[in-house]
């Protein structure tokens, strides 16, 4: 009788594999040749998934953009009732930058989807970079005294109020500053340098005259946005 092969098995290891390539590597580490050593696997084995480097970067990527979701989107989900509002935003805000060990890989894999996206462009846009701005809108709009949006599509868009917008634009832009630096200069930019500069700004924005008088709930509860 035939060996049965889990093929769909097989790709997810293939695809964790070219993972810790490119934690090592970047990007451009990710060929048929490179991923086949890393998982043990024969060229020959390896093009029977994938028929050539662009296919096989092209799976590894989306494998990369599921696992960063999913890491991201389940500690930011997290309820936050402690301290301010500016606190809580701040612990959320946080979960964005590379802190920790975790963070760290998540910034290189991200960095990997950048790379690719900038070399093909998404017919819509990038993804990952509107997720990311809806996480700042949201951000904004609870600081500005707006509820949350519970419908995760509701963050994409575009917020009625201009000036959130222009502060998820500046926040967006500030974050990603601060991940790279924390990345590429640490012995410059701290750990508790980025953390008192993140409170800063959004103490400025929280300071902004507001639509109405901030919520009192928890940032996010435990239902969390619903995709």
């Amino acid at each position: 009788m035939p060996k049965l092969v889990d093929h769909d098995r097989r790709r997810a290891e293939l695809a964790q594999a070219a993972i810790r390539v490119i934690l090592r590597e970047g990007l451009a580490g990710v060929t048929v040749r490179g991923v086949a050593a890393e998982a043990g696997w024969s060229t020959g084995s390896l093009r029977h998934y994938f028929r050539n480097q662009h296919d096989l970067q092209s799976h590894v990527i989306q494998a990369t953009i599921d696992i960063l979701r999913q890491r991201v989107f389940t500690r930011i989900e997290r309820p936050r009732t402690h301290g301010t509002l500016v606190e809580q935003v701040a612990s959320l805000v946080e979960e964005m930058l590379p802190f920790d060990d975790e963070r760290r890989e998540e910034y290189v894999l991200w960095v990997a989807v950048v790379e690719w996206e900038r070399r093909h462009p998404p017919a819509g846009g990038s993804v990952t970079w509107k997720e990311q701005r809806a996480l700042y809108r949201q951000c904004v709009a609870i600081l500005r005294g707006y509820d949350f949006a519970r419908v995760l599509e509701q963050a994409r868009l575009p917020h009625p109020d201009t000036h959130v917008e222009l502060w998820a634009a500046l926040l967006h832009t500030f974050v990603d500053g601060l991940a790279s630096q924390l990345m590429n200069t640490p012995d410059e930019v701290s750990a508790g340098t980025a953390t008192q500069l993140l409170r800063s700004l959004l103490e400025a924005v929280a300071a902004l005259p507001s639509v109405s008088p901030a919520p009192k709930r928890s940032i996010f509860p435990s239902s969390g946005p619903q995709s």
